[in-house]
């Protein structure tokens, strides 16, 4: 034990300042109490705000305050699968409304082509075969299909005089027995025609530069009236030089 004691006397320890170390001591416990105070301080904010954007955000009853930092509540995000169908049915439901009414317009404003398109034809018609305006009437018919159009026209009070406009000889069949007509190939103007030669009325085509064919059938009898006439008083040249006139034409949206 004497050895061991003099070894420990004989080692050189520095010398201590036991009121500093207890100064350092008390200041490390400061320093870790104002962390412990600080990170709960900082909890407590944060659930408080936590709980205020919860609260703005799902809107309690009467209150008006926002959302925490201005954001938008989570229901005013959200979509239910209900919502996002419901939303979807009234898009397509608009878009149906509006396809509808622009069908409307469509249809209207065709009516009123094809309404122009039957005075011209009229008028066209007068010029060539009735120069005096008293033979000819108006009947506020239209009749089409297949991509032709056209019309029939009271002939001398009683009788008709059809026109069928097309896009070749055979439109107007859709319309007129053409084989009872017996039709046969001829030219006016230079371009194809076709004439009748059997049966009482009076048919005949004529084509025209843009491939156009317009078909006049003249007959004594208005068949759709109940009504007829006593007689033509045209010939085939007289209806071919009429149907050859350029200004006989499908209404625009025909062509």
């Amino acid at each position: 034990m004497n050895e061991i004691d003099d070894l420990l006397r004989g080692i050189e320890t520095p010398d201590v300042d036991v009121a500093d170390d207890v100064a350092r001591g008390e200041q490390a416990l400061r320093r870790r109490h104002r962390w412990q105070i600080s990170g709960a301080v900082a909890s407590v904010a944060a659930v408080a705000a936590i709980a205020a954007a919860l609260q703005g955000g799902l809107g309690t009853s009467g209150s008006t305050a926002p959302g925490y930092a201005e954001q938008p509540s989570v229901a005013a995000t959200a979509s239910t699968p209900a919502a996002v169908k419901a939303a979807r049915q009234r898009a397509h439901h608009r878009l149906l409304t509006v396809k509808q009414r622009m069908h409307q317009i469509r249809r209207q404003m065709e009516g009123l082509t094809s309404q122009k398109t039957v005075q011209r034809y009229h008028d066209v018609l007068a010029e060539h075969l009735d120069p005096t305006g008293t033979q000819l009437r108006l009947a506020q018919n239209e009749q089409g299909g297949g991509g032709s159009f056209g019309t029939k026209l009271d002939w001398r009070n009683g009788g008709m005089l059809e026109i069928v406009v097309g896009r070749g000889f055979a439109a107007a069949a859709s319309f007129y027995d053409l084989s009872s007509a017996g039709m046969q190939d001829t030219t006016y103007g230079g371009h194809p025609a076709r004439v009748s030669t059997s049966g009482s009325d009076l048919v005949v085509s004529a084509r025209h530069d843009d491939g156009t064919v317009v078909t006049l059938i003249a007959s004594t009898e208005f068949g759709n009236n109940g009504t007829s006439t006593n007689g033509l008083g045209l010939t085939q040249d007289q209806l071919l030089e009429a149907a050859a006139d350029p200004r006989l034409q499908l209404p625009p949206y025909l062509r």
